[in-house]
């Protein structure tokens, strides 16, 4: 009589906690494990989320270089992570880039285990999808680590190249117009005759 006294309260016990929690705000529920992953939408399949990627990766190599071609912002490396939306240095680029490759992997990994499985699969058939797709996000992943690494590596290298081709246009620019004013005397000198007249020489004394 009294196992089941306690069975009883236990049981009701149990109703009011769901009870009071089905009562909590939803949105408050859902505060705690917010998330700003740009590629948690399951709704988006493994090539929408590549696709997604290459063009947000894209896209913040393309503003970099244009602050840098432009010749706003700075280039300077902070003290500690923290860079500001302007900065084009590689250190900065780095830090946001490796970011967002962490978001991406972290949603990608989370999917491995996500495979369909028909009802009358084994378990070796279920097992060969499994390792199917753990297989391909892994070989994403390289692929992307690796694009990633040599993007970074030819950001470098343009940052390093692009003072020496701006003064290399500069250059190229003085020496245009250097050619031009030379052109402009030797059309002069050509003008003047061949000697002078009256005169007892055709040198200059």
């Amino acid at each position: 009589m009294l196992k089941s006294r306690n069975i009883k309260i236990w049981t009701i016990s149990i109703i009011v906690l769901f009870g009071a929690i089905s009562l909590l705000p939803i949105e408050n529920l859902y505060a705690a494990t917010a998330t700003t992953n740009q590629y948690e939408n399951t709704k988006l399949s493994l090539a929408e989320l590549e696709t997604k990627y290459n063009e947000r990766m894209n896209n913040m190599f393309n503003t970099k270089i244009k602050l840098m071609i432009d010749g706003k912002g700075t280039d300077k490396s902070p003290v500690g992570d923290d860079c500001a939306e302007d900065n084009y240095s590689t250190f900065c680029i780095a830090i946001t880039a490796a970011k967002e490759f962490e978001q991406y992997q972290d949603a990608l990994l989370a999917r491995s285990t996500n495979v369909e499985i028909e009802e009358n699969d084994d378990i070796f058939q279920v097992s060969a999808k499994q390792t199917a797709k753990y297989n391909e996000i892994n070989t994403e992943l390289r692929r992307a680590k690796k694009a990633l690494d040599a993007t970074l590596q030819a950001y470098n290298e343009l940052k390093i190249a692009y003072p020496m081709h701006v003064q290399y246009q500069e250059t190229i620019k003085n020496l245009t117009e250097y050619n031009k004013k030379m052109s402009n005397i030797r059309q002069e000198v050509e003008q003047l005759p061949g000697k002078f007249i009256d005169a007892t020489t055709a040198e200059c004394t």
